[in-house]
């Protein structure tokens, strides 16, 4: 499993969550607005992280450090500062795709939270709003390997070695279509797809259990959290991921307190320095176990980590949330384009970047790299316009008329 890791939180998921949120404290819809505007942004943001991970892993130094015995690194390299200094934010593919779920969870449950949501229209509408462009993505994918000859090469990454498809195989390419439980070894990135799927169809369980909990909230947070280091530890994967959409939803059932507490903040003389404090922080949790790898070894408290991880993805969703100064970077317009091809983006880069590897063989990795961040931008554009888009239109027909057919139904049988 590659550490590039995104999940497929869309912009119409937020774009629902937000038409009916709450205007927040103070009661001024502008401002809900541009809370959720700064999620927009942070989802866009973390595309682009994850983009330049898969683009790293092109080096065979970044790659052995996600192959079993493989090596960190050389101290004092760019690369080195680039996994063990700060600098690791930029390329963080598995704390971009915590950061992904704990939104999934959030935007997914919040209109369901506010009453009268269509679950006629919901289930259709999530399986073709997620389905009909992976299905383009794995046609992509398959159509670049299909053109671009790839042999066995001892130089290259052992990522690209071992965790990305040589040739065209049919049964892999339909195996790969399966939302739920199949490959990914075409587009490495579709396994996080069936996390997303998964609870997408289960949605309902997470909302009750959110419920259910919600007067005792920091018991459910801390189950969850509890659940996360139990996934790691014993490497059972539905236990390390789906308490963090869990997580999400809590977030979405306790919105008010989430608003009470950022109103505090903001009515505070030093609430620019107590939000950048926070922010801080959260960026220090989310790459602690980076930082923490330059000194040695950290497989011994490695699962723990990982709770420590989601802490910092929780705490940066809520500086987004509700921090006034996020709005202004988070809603500009770069930051927002990337928002809205940012499925697009995650879809079609891995395709994008191997092709290149492969098709300019005696280039440096550095150079594939160079050239792969901005295709691959491009090619997430391309398909945002010609899949995606029509994808989200077609998925809203399927919800409207499967709630129109129920509708009919229920009237004939009265």
């Amino acid at each position: 499993m590659s550490g590039a890791m995104t999940a497929s939180l869309d912009s119409t998921a937020l774009s629902s969550a937000r038409s009916g949120a709450p205007a927040g404290a103070g009661g001024r819809a502008g401002a809900g607005r541009g809370r959720f505007l700064a999620l927009d942004g942070l989802r866009g943001i973390a595309a682009l992280v994850v983009l330049v991970h898969h683009a790293l892993l092109l080096n065979p130094s970044i790659s052995s450090l996600y192959v079993k015995g493989g090596s960190a690194p050389e101290p004092g390299t760019v690369l080195w500062w680039l996994t063990y200094s700060p600098l690791k934010l930029t390329n963080a593919g598995h704390e971009a795709v915590t950061v992904f779920f704990v939104l999934s969870g959030f935007v997914l449950a919040l209109p369901v939270l506010r009453g009268g949501f269509d679950w006629v229209s919901y289930f259709p509408r999530r399986m073709v709003r997620l389905g009909l462009p992976v299905a383009g993505a794995v046609a992509f994918a398959a159509f670049l390997i299909a053109v671009v000859p790839r042999p066995a090469v001892e130089r290259f990454s052992p990522w690209v070695e071992e965790r990305t498809a040589k040739e065209l195989d049919w049964h892999l390419v339909l195996n790969a279509l399966n939302l739920f439980n199949g490959s990914y070894k075409l587009d490495n990135p579709l396994w996080s797809i069936q996390w997303e799927m998964i609870f997408s169809v289960t949605l309902p369980v997470f909302v009750v259990l959110a419920l259910a909990v919600r007067r005792w909230w920091p018991l459910g947070l801390v189950a969850a959290l509890a659940g996360v280091w139990v996934g790691a530890e014993t490497g059972t994967a539905a236990l390390e991921y789906l308490p963090v959409f869990l997580i999400g939803v809590l977030l979405a059932a306790k919105l008010d307190v989430l608003e009470r507490a950022a109103a505090a903040i903001n009515r505070g003389r030093w609430a620019p320095f107590a939000w950048t404090g926070l922010l801080v922080t959260a960026c220090v949790l989310l790459v602690l176990r980076w930082e923490l790898g330059a000194f040695g070894s950290i497989a011994a408290f490695a699962p723990l980590l990982k709770v420590v991880v989601v802490i910092g993805a929780v705490l940066l969703v809520f500086c987004c949330l509700g921090s006034r100064g996020a709005a202004g970077p988070l809603g500009s317009r770069p930051v927002q384009f990337l928002a809205r091809i940012s499925f697009s983006l995650y879809l079609v880069h891995v395709p994008v970047i191997v092709a290149l590897r492969f098709a300019l063989p005696e280039l440096p990795a550095h150079w594939i790299m160079a050239l792969g961040i901005p295709l691959s931008l491009l090619v997430g554009t391309v398909f945002y316009r010609i899949v995606e888009a029509p994808s989200h239109r077609a998925s809203g027909w399927v919800g409207r008329r499967a709630s129109a057919l129920t509708a009919s139904l229920g009237r004939n049988q009265g």
